[in-house]
């Protein structure tokens, strides 16, 4: 009943429709936690373990509908004060084909396109439905998490000094500068 709530996830060696290696997926660069997971996801999810206490919180909280169901657990997990666990090694091959519905891109050239393709639109949605899904469902955050969401939410409803200010929060960083570059002029923009 003490358990603390566990995410563990693990790099993936990708590979193409005959199995062929193709490399390494992305390496975690900083520690994942929260607030870092509501901006970007560093889970996979065919490496997701989660323990009974992570498995409990996930399952008994609501995602929004625009939310992944790995990037949710991570959400749920590094919000409600779990231990969320990366793994450096490769643990599973991951095909890639064309028909992938998400993918694993490994160059920064390549996800900077893909992010540009989606748009800012559709990751600023994301982000607010993850900030009203946990505002909604206070009883899964830590007291430090809820206070964070409450500044992001009021961000994202603000003026620019109220977005220029929730950017200095500790933990509020994506893996890579130029991911965090993009992701100051998309918040910014509102």
């Amino acid at each position: 009943a003490n358990e603390i709530p566990a995410l563990y996830c693990a790099r993936q060696m990708l590979v193409d429709e005959a199995l062929n290696p193709l490399g390494l997926s992305r390496r975690i660069n900083r520690p994942p936690g929260f607030p870092a997971a509501l901006i970007q996801n560093v889970t996979t999810g065919c490496t997701l373990v989660l323990n009974r206490r992570a498995v409990a919180m996930v399952a008994t909280s609501s995602p929004p509908a625009a939310s992944l169901h790995d990037w949710w657990c991570y959400l749920v997990v590094a919000a409600g004060g779990g231990r969320v666990i990366s793994d450096d090694a490769a643990t599973v091959l991951y095909r890639q084909h064309p028909a992938n519905m998400i993918g694993a891109v490994n160059s920064m050239p390549r996800r900077a396109i893909a992010a540009l393709r989606r748009g800012r639109a559709i990751y600023m949605e994301v982000l607010r439905q993850h900030v009203a899904a946990l505002a909604a469902q206070p009883h899964l955050l830590t007291p430090a998490a809820r206070a964070q969401v409450e500044t992001i939410d009021r961000a994202l409803k603000g003026t620019l000094l109220h977005r220029l200010a929730a950017l200095f929060m500790p933990g509020l960083r994506r893996q890579t500068a130029p991911e965090m570059a993009g992701f100051w002029m998309w918040f910014l923009a509102g």
